[in-house]
């Protein structure tokens, strides 16, 4: 059996939000943070975060993390920022102590060489998420890209979409991830479901 390190990743489903079923990456190590703190999403600065709630307050899960591991309070001046711009990607290496004096711009890697779209990608199709998508159509404003590692958001009244001309439901930031899904999608694909 193999051994299981501090950083070895580990994933947890979320549920849904944003029109795609949302899964959060971390180490294994933090796993026991998981018998006091319940996870949730939220959209915070237009982007979805992952929420720790021990019943009495709200935490970001990538400043719960950081201080965990290290042992300290983060300073008011600095923020946790993910180097890849995946905030449902919380692995102590992917998080990165900031100055608020300073800009930081993600190094966002090509979502196809991106480990959480590694990750994401070879997990198994998700009867929930299909039925979700069956469910929901535009009864949300807010909508994520279907493509299961893309996290670029989507607001539905945005004519930029691109939208699975067959069931007129799935919708994408771009072409691109609309071809990397094409696949996945073209199994669930329904054209004669009601919209």
């Amino acid at each position: 059996m193999d051994e299981i390190t501090f950083n070895t990743p580990s994933i947890i489903k979320l549920g849904s939000f944003a029109g795609k079923i949302k899964y959060c990456l971390f180490d294994t190590f933090f796993i026991p943070l998981l018998k006091i703190f319940k996870l949730k999403i939220k959209y915070i600065d237009n982007q979805l975060i992952v929420i720790a709630n021990d019943g009495l307050e709200d935490i970001l899960l990538h400043n719960l993390i950081w201080e965990y591991f290290y042992q300290y309070t983060i300073p008011d001046n600095y923020t946790i920022y993910h180097r890849n711009g995946i905030t449902m990607d919380n692995r102590l290496e992917n998080l990165l102590l900031i100055s608020n004096n300073m800009i930081y711009l993600p190094l966002k890697s090509s979502s196809q060489s991106s480990f959480y779209w590694n990750i994401i990608s070879n997990l198994p199709i998700d009867m929930d998420e299909v039925d979700y998508h069956n469910s929901i159509l535009n009864q949300s404003d807010l909508y994520e890209c279907h493509n299961a590692a893309c996290t670029q958001l989507l607001i539905n009244s945005s004519n930029e979409q691109f939208i699975c001309l067959k069931c007129k439901k799935i919708k994408y930031c771009s072409q691109m991830c609309q071809i990397m899904d094409a696949d996945i999608h073209s199994i669930f694909c329904n054209p004669n479901s009601s919209t």
